[in-house]
């Protein structure tokens, strides 16, 4: 047997598996016994023998399979004369009943069926753990609360990752220039400004009356973001960056609060920021804590600045 590599993700895969090397051998074994019998035959001709009359509905709900399977399967079983369809006690239901060429079918497959269920009693008594009421308690228990519903309430309450922020710190200068390098390069080029403000953090921005902050993950420096100060009380939200492994956690969002909050700190005047239309991500981001487009400013230091947007007070 190989290693198995996928565990919890790929219980539906593996079940697959199973199935399809169960279905090989018992296909085989139909064949040498009854020729004419296939395995997706089978969910259809034993609930007809051991319940009786069905709809395709009431086939549907016993077989677990879907609608357009349990049709097909009728279709063909009909075809081949196996069994019949029967005017309900509604005028407009059928009921599928098996013929006599059906039960003769059946009783041909009796001793193969009791052959088949002791082989794979066999196989569960081998196991530690029973599989029949394994599979049967995780049926029930997707059943009554899909996986879908369960990933999605998972989602909801999952416990946010050690997230930290930090005001600048000289051991985190080339974190601070490799992250804000790292989306400039990805979407345009270095431009001078970028590379002085990069490099010399603390003569172009913090002994300047602005501030820098980084988020940690787990220790690790995963974004950056600055207030830098122009003068007359006018602040500028600049070189925000998030590293693409840790983007979608509302870090940006949260690194642009607290830039807004040491903005609203200092009694600041006016707070804008300056970024292209390309990165309609962003934007909406920016729009969402708060900023407004307004018009370009003149002067500004970089080429690729075409949007100019500012932070109005909710």
């Amino acid at each position: 047997m190989q290693q198995e590599i996928f565990n919890d993700l790929g219980l539906g895969t593996r079940l697959r598996r199973i199935l399809e090397m169960m279905s090989i051998d018992v296909e085989r074994i139909y064949k040498e016994e009854t020729e004419d019998f296939k395995v997706r035959y089978f969910p259809v001709i034993y609930s007809l023998y051991k319940i009786g009359g069905l709809s395709i509905a009431q086939m549907q709900k016993t077989s677990g399979q879907t609608h357009s399977a349990v049709s097909q399967t009728v279709k063909q079983l009909t075809e081949k004369g196996y069994v019949a369809l029967n005017v309900g006690k509604d005028a407009r239901s059928r009921i599928v009943r098996l013929t006599p060429k059906g039960d003769a079918m059946v009783q041909a497959l009796l001793p193969s069926w009791q052959g088949l269920e002791a082989t794979v009693k066999e196989i569960r008594t081998e196991c530690k753990s029973d599989l029949l009421q394994a599979v049967n308690e995780f049926e029930a228990r997707i059943t009554d609360k899909s996986i879908y519903q369960r990933y999605q309430n998972l989602r909801k309450s999952k416990i946010s990752p050690d997230i930290k922020y930090i005001p600048f710190h000289v051991k985190y200068r080339q974190d601070w220039f490799d992250i804000n390098h790292e989306w400039i390069e990805h979407n345009f080029k270095m431009e001078q400004a970028d590379i002085e403000i990069l490099k010399q953090p603390e003569e172009n921005i913090l002994a300047k009356g602005g501030e820098i902050y980084f988020a940690l993950l787990e220790g690790k420096v995963v974004g950056a973001a600055a207030l830098k100060y122009h003068g007359s009380g006018e602040y500028e939200l600049s070189k925000m960056g998030v590293k693409e492994e840790a983007q979608r956690m509302g870090i940006g969002q949260k690194l642009i609060e607290i830039i807004i909050e040491r903005y609203q700190a200092r009694g600041g005047t006016s707070l804008f920021l300056e970024t292209n239309s390309s990165l309609s991500n962003a934007i909406k981001l920016y729009q969402k804590c708060g900023f407004n487009p307004v018009k370009l400013r003149t002067g500004s230091p970089y080429d690729r600045a075409d949007t100019c947007m500012e932070y109005v007070k909710s």
